[in-house]
């Protein structure tokens, strides 16, 4: 992904509150379950986040929407990035072992608007499934995420651990997640004083195929000759395929592949290629989308799609790269 904006992806899942400002995070008691949706993001995902219906979540905000996170696909314990307050607390309600499979949140933003989440995600939310969305989460269909981000009236509010938000005036901008994701800030890392330098870097577009089991992962049958293809970019293609299996045992024996890659000087350029294949396979070569980069297709179409966006000096055909 090139950078967040009103295009988006978004996805949805529950928790017991809202309060990036003392917990910078967001965590995961299972690491498979971080594991997991690691393996489905970039380096950067939109993550809106309703009051689930839990024991731990006060009754007033339950299935209500209460914010937006930008996070960051690395991992960290969740102590790491929440401030000592916030430690007391879990201490004190006895879940000090809970969550700690985090992720660094980056940017928030909150809503004071009540918004049930059934209500205004019909497509995207189905309270009979509630527990398992407010543990694993679910992808926004894109007309319901792009109203999140260009509709709703949000604040950006200070996350632990990230420099504080400049507000002008003593009043804080009350404005949709578009309108603040334009232009962006600038990627932090670590905590405390820092200097540094943006550089880019040669990337890579790469095709992977999950070929066994590709039903299942579809949620539908794939016809005789066409596959569940992937495409994406990354500046280390052996660390980008080993994110995309993690949440499979080791022992197991599927997982995804990747079957091309094509070299390219930069993010952007490389970027560029990743978005004209979305847009061709589905228009021109009869793909079917399961959403964000993912297709059934034809494997010889997506091949010969990959090919024709891919400088004839950086293509590798037949990656042999093995998942480890």
């Amino acid at each position: 992904m090139m950078g967040l904006d009103a295009e988006s992806s978004v996805w949805l899942t529950g928790f017991w509150g809202f309060a990036p400002e003392e917990e910078g995070i967001l965590g995961f008691t299972d690491p498979k379950d971080r594991d997991r949706l690691f393996s489905m993001i970039e380096d950067r995902q939109l993550v809106c986040i309703y009051g689930a219906a839990s024991p731990e979540t006060d009754s007033k905000i339950v299935h209500h929407l209460l914010g937006v996170l930008e996070v960051e696909r690395t991992a960290i314990d969740s102590w790491d990035k929440m401030s000592e307050a916030a430690k007391e607390r879990n201490i004190r309600l006895g879940r000090q072992d809970k969550w700690r499979n985090a992720m660094p949140v980056r940017r928030a933003w909150r809503t004071s608007h009540t918004l049930d989440v059934k209500q205004v995600f019909p497509k995207s939310y189905d309270p009979s499934n509630g527990r398992y969305l407010a543990r694993f989460g679910t992808w926004l269909v894109p007309e319901e995420a792009r109203w999140l981000l260009e509709k709703v009236p949000f604040v950006e509010t200070n996350v632990y651990g990230e420099p504080p938000v400049q507000v002008e005036e003593d009043a804080a901008a009350v404005a949709s997640i578009a309108s603040f994701l334009k232009p962006s800030k600038g990627i932090f890392g670590a905590f405390g004083d820092r200097s540094y330098e943006t550089q880019d870097k040669p990337h890579e577009l790469y095709l992977a195929r999950f070929p066994d089991g590709a039903d299942l992962l579809a949620g539908r049958p794939v016809p005789r000759g066409a596959g569940l293809v992937k495409i994406g970019i990354s500046g280390d293609i052996k660390n980008r395929l080993k994110a995309l299996n993690l949440s499979f045992p080791q022992s197991s024996t599927i997982g995804w592949k990747i079957i091309r890659t094509a070299k390219f000087p930069n993010r952007a350029s490389a970027g560029d290629a990743e978005t004209a294949f979305k847009s061709h396979a589905v228009e021109e070569f009869g793909a079917t989308s399961l959403g964000k980069e993912f297709f059934v297709m034809d494997l010889n179409k997506a091949e010969s799609l990959f090919n024709s966006l891919s400088p004839a000096s950086g293509l590798d055909l037949r990656l042999t790269t093995k998942r480890k």
